[in-house]
């Protein structure tokens, strides 16, 4: 596994503490119908059920006594200005809601989010994520959307593209949305198209009720990747951690947890861990070297 690392310094101000062991879930499944977005041919319902096996664990948890808050956002009621911060909503020309209770990503500690998404061949590079209610930005960028400066610390999106390589080597991702001081800290995506089926519902709960305690962004790996051998036609599961050492992100994406989400400082550089080699549909062969 190849973990190259940038490490690019950055002035801003500091980011908002809130209440802990807050998640919610956005599993984005229906297109096409009267108030959403996108056509009746992206329509999944599977995407819906990723996210309930995701918050399952943590309703488990909760009743346990060991987590605080779970909420699920599904379809219409994942909207454009619940991914946007009130920094870009003059330049987006959309309204900003991140932060809004039990509704906003950046309300929460962690997000699950699975949608359709794509990305940029060229500047200005980013990740889009298609949301669900067409009365609202039915695409929430990476670049002209998100800015996670209140409570997210680790977002975990089910989406082709979402991590692109090119996107995070031309200063995406860390750069467009956390500054020094944002507590922001880790981004599973993807790099290219990915599968979706009901495979991914079992390999999704899985990394959710493993990941409690340590392997957060190394079992988003172990989970969501699947080769076929001569083809570019892998899933290509990739973790992008924001610290200031690349030590400090490296014991978050090996021992960092929902319940321990280890801090890695200042954002002032990013670590892209992937499987060298992983070929896929829409997105170049991650390097091997």
């Amino acid at each position: 596994m190849k973990a190259p690392a940038i490490v690019v310094l950055l002035l801003f101000t500091g980011a908002t503490v809130w209440a802990a062991r807050e998640v919610h879930v956005y599993g984005i499944a229906n297109f096409g119908g009267s108030g959403e977005c996108g056509s009746s041919g992206m329509t999944h319902p599977v995407h819906a059920d990723t996210a309930a096996a995701f918050a399952k664990w943590f309703n488990d948890a909760r009743d346990d006594g060991k987590w605080d808050d779970v909420r699920t956002r599904n379809n219409k009621d994942a909207r454009g200005r619940y991914f946007t911060n009130w920094s870009k909503a003059v330049g987006c020309l959309c309204a900003a809601d991140d932060s809004r209770a039990n509704f906003g990503a950046d309300e929460a500690d962690v997000i699950y989010v699975h949608t359709h998404g794509n990305h940029s061949t060229s500047a200005p590079w980013f990740s889009s994520l298609s949301m669900g209610n067409s009365n609202d930005s039915c695409a929430a960028r990476t670049d002209a959307n998100m800015f996670w400066d209140d409570d997210l610390d680790i977002a975990v999106i089910k989406a082709c593209q979402s991590g692109d390589y090119d996107v995070w080597a031309n200063g995406g991702y860390r750069q467009q949305f956390t500054n020094s001081g944002s507590g922001f800290r880790m981004w599973n995506a993807f790099h290219g198209d990915s599968s979706c089926g009901d495979h991914v519902t079992t390999y999704v709960s899985w990394y959710a009720s493993s990941s409690f305690h340590d392997g957060v962004g190394e079992n988003w790996l172990d989970a969501a990747y699947d080769v076929v051998p001569g083809k570019n036609n892998d899933d290509c599961p990739v973790s992008i951690v924001f610290g200031e050492t690349r030590s400090k992100r490296i014991a978050l994406f090996e021992n960092g947890g929902w319940r321990d989400r280890k801090s890695t400082g200042k954002k002032t550089g990013s670590t892209y861990f992937y499987f060298e080699g992983c070929n896929p549909p829409n997105g170049r062969k991650l390097p091997s070297d």
